[in-house]
């Protein structure tokens, strides 16, 4: 039998993973000669970071691991680049659930600004690995800043336009694990 309200997440898990191929698929075709372009907020840390906060560890890390793959089928890189980096995301917004709030504004704002700066510097560290060169340009670094601010100022307008869409009230979210997140676990008997 199917829990009220299973099949319209699953609707917007399916809305999700769309929204998400179609931002990866044009980011790969939309390269703006004179830097910043719409496409520089980070849409897929924002899904990743609404379906953990909506939907649970593991729908995000589901849908992490699947855009990265799918970056790495269309890019020229190494193979499991975009993969580990997608992962990265997943695991700064997870350890980002533990120090702040993500239920709140300011939360959803820091968590995802940090997560953003975290997937740059480590794909920064990771071209230079690979790929034997780092360039720190201004352009580049103006980017990242857009970026960052960008998508963390977005979170909280974006969520709640994800919560309407879902029908959902303020306040009404449904994440199974983010209770557990800042608990400690009780000290029982270990023997």
């Amino acid at each position: 039998m199917v829990t009220p309200g299973a099949k319209e997440r699953s609707y917007f898990c399916l809305f999700a993973w769309i929204v998400g191929a179609a931002f990866t698929l044009l980011k790969g075709v939309d390269r703006d000669p004179w830097g910043v372009g719409i496409l520089d907020v980070d849409l897929i840390t924002l899904l990743t970071g609404y379906l953990f906060l909506s939907f649970g560890r593991i729908q995000a890390g589901i849908f992490a691991l699947g855009q990265g793959l799918l970056m790495d089928v269309f890019s020229a890189g190494p193979k499991g680049l975009f993969a580990f980096v997608h992962i990265g995301v997943f695991w700064g917004i997870y350890l980002g659930a533990l120090l702040f709030n993500f239920q709140t504004a300011r939360g959803q704002v820091m968590i995802v600004s940090l997560t953003v700066l975290f997937k740059n510097a480590m794909w920064e560290a990771l071209s230079a690995f690979f790929f034997g060169n780092l360039v720190l340009s201004l352009s580049s670094l103006y980017r990242a800043a857009i970026s960052i601010l960008g998508s963390g100022l977005l979170a909280p307008l974006l969520y709640a336009m994800f919560d309407r869409m879902r029908g959902l009230r303020a306040g009404e979210e449904d994440a199974p694990d983010l209770e557990h997140l800042k608990e400690p676990p009780e000290m029982t008997d270990h023997y």
